[in-house]
């Protein structure tokens, strides 16, 4: 059987890319900026979700796609 991975996994391992790649370059160039540290804690628990969800097994994440699909 092979498996291959969700989208969600897909994007949340992106959004990690692009937060640690933001991160690295905001605290060098840019530290005193309290915004961005915001903006960047909200990419990085967006990326978080997103992982999660992608890995979640096949019933849970069935159920999760129902609750959002009827809401």
């Amino acid at each position: 059987m092979k498996k291959t991975m969700r989208k969600e996994l897909k994007i949340g391992l992106l959004l990690f890319a692009i937060f640690n790649l933001a991160n690295l370059m905001i605290n060098h160039l840019l530290p005193e900026i309290p915004a961005l540290h915001f903006i960047l804690g909200g990419l990085a628990g967006l990326a978080f979700c997103q992982t999660i969800i992608g890995i979640l097994p096949e019933t849970t994440y069935l159920k999760l796609k129902k609750l959002k699909k009827n809401l």
